[in-house]
Parts: C-alpha cells; structure tokens; sequence
C-alpha cells in the first residue's frame, strides 16, 4: 500500500515494530531479497529521516558515534562533514568533495588496514573499501587511532588521509544509534527529509515525506515456549477467574515475557490427572 512517511510509520509501529532499520550489508542484502522476491520495482520508504542535531558518526556497521573518544586537531569545532587523520594521528573535518588517499579496514575478525594512494572523494572512498573489503577504516578508540597513524607513517605519510568518520543529521525512527548508509552517489540532496530505497539500483534516495510510496516495516523474531504445569488444588482450576489471577500472578514474576493460557479442544485449560496404580492398589482410590 501507498502511505506518506508519517503514515508508513504509524501503520509498522501498530502492526509490527517500526518502519525498517538498515544496519550493514547484510540487512541490505536481505532487504533486496526480500522486496525481489515480493515482485516490487518501485521505491519504498526505510526509516531514516533527517531530524538532526547533527552527530559524528562512523561509516563501519559495527561501530556507532563518535563521542566517546575523539582527537581532533581543530580549535573551535569541526565545520566540514568528512573526517581525514593528519600523519600525526590528529583529526581534521574536510569537505567531502575533496579528493585524498584512504585507509580502508577489513573484517571485525582481522581489522586488518589497507592504505590506498588513490586520490578519491570521501564517498568514492567509501564505495571502495566496500567493494573491496569491509569500510572505510574506524578510529573509536586510542588503540584503533595509534594503529591508523602508524599504518599512514609505514606507507608513506600522506599528510591526511580519508577515514570513516562522517557527520549527518539523519535518525532512525525507532532511535536506533546504527551508523549504517547506503546512499546512492548523489544523494542525499536536499530533495527532502525521509529516505527511500530505491528497488533497482538497491540504494537510499531522499524524497519529501508527504509523497505516497509502499513501504518496510520491521518486526522482533519470537520465541514461544510451551510449558506443561502440573498444580494440586481442591478448587475449579478453570474457573475463569481463577485462571486469570493465576495467570496475573506469573506475569508479575517473569518480566518482559508475555504469557498466555492454552485452551484445550474442549475449551477447557486444566484436565484432572488420571490416578496411575495397578490393579490391586485402585480399588482403594476413591
């Protein structure tokens, strides 16, 4: 169905749980799957929107802000939107058309460096490292900054190099911090503030968030459980009232699970237990 991006997210978080987060290559992947397989060419809503305030951000999924350690060169605040390091390890923000080498990272499992002498754009750089290994290189921690300036002094000291770090003023709907996207070459640009994915290309567009275009929504996987209770009571155990409080009873006690009685064919919860003895010890059972 055709929905507005205010509508969108109110029919997910009613039904579901909210209009799609995209967090790395694999939910990209799984969303091309998923809207390929339902036969949809068109573009559909996602749940990124531009509300700001602006953040600094790391282009790897599985990294997130950038507040928690910082090394910036500047006196006041960084102005640009694109992030390079200095030879000596020091951060500056540099406007994202500018063209410079890159360092590149591998796997979580690796985290292995690659420096390309290749003067690109820093979304040219990213594109890249994501074509050819995993992103563009993160520097979060003092440990991850020290091992980034010494591969940039191994391999011939550029005098600044484009690294992963970006700023947006983009949010998830459901107020996931994920740092992930997967705009196409031109885009965002300024043709509104929600986010579209665009079905054959596989890309983010943005687009005014009134248009009325399908959308993704998300939901959690659920885990059910089926527990066999065997109770000793001289009172009618399905008497309604009494499995309610029961049941209140259990939810107080097990938090963030949600519980239900399972209702047998003949609308009863409970059945009485059958007595198990031989033959000679049953004829004392009443």
């Amino acid at each position: 169905m055709n929905k507005g991006w205010e509508n969108a997210r109110q029919y997910c978080r009613e039904n579901y749980v909210d209009l799609a987060t995209i967090s790395n290559t694999e939910d990209t992947q799984q969303m091309a799957a998923l809207v390929e397989a339902a036969g949809v060419n068109s573009v559909m809503w996602i749940g990124l929107r531009e509300t700001g305030p602006a953040s600094w951000l790391w282009s790897t999924s599985t990294s997130q802000g950038a507040e928690n350690y910082t090394n910036w060169a500047e006196s006041p605040a960084p102005t640009h939107h694109c992030g390079g390091m200095r030879s000596d390890g020091k951060w500056l923000s540099v406007l994202c058309t500018t063209t410079l080498p890159f360092v590149c990272q591998g796997d979580e499992a690796s985290r292995e460096l690659y420096v390309v002498l290749q003067n690109s754009t820093w979304r040219q750089a990213q594109d890249y490292c994501r074509q050819h290994h995993q992103d563009l290189a993160s520097a979060g921690t003092e440990e991850q900054n020290q091992a980034l300036q010494q591969m940039l002094n191994h391999r011939g000291s550029p005098s600044l190099a484009w690294m992963g770090l970006f700023k947006d003023e983009w949010k998830w709907s459901d107020q996931s911090n994920a740092s992930f996207r997967y705009w196409s070459s031109s885009q965002p640009n300024n043709d509104g503030n929600c986010a579209l994915y665009h079905s054959t290309m596989k890309t983010w567009f943005d687009r005014g968030c009134t248009y009325a275009f399908p959308f993704l929504c998300y939901t959690i996987p659920q885990t059910v459980w089926t527990v066999r209770m065997k109770i000793e009571s001289h009172i009618d155990l399905n008497d309604p009232t009494v499995t309610e409080a029961m049941l209140t009873q259990f939810q107080s006690k097990l938090e963030g699970v949600k519980l239900q009685w399972r209702v047998q064919p003949d609308g009863k919860i409970f059945h009485k237990e059958e007595a198990e003895c031989d033959s000679s010890s049953c004829n004392n059972v009443s």
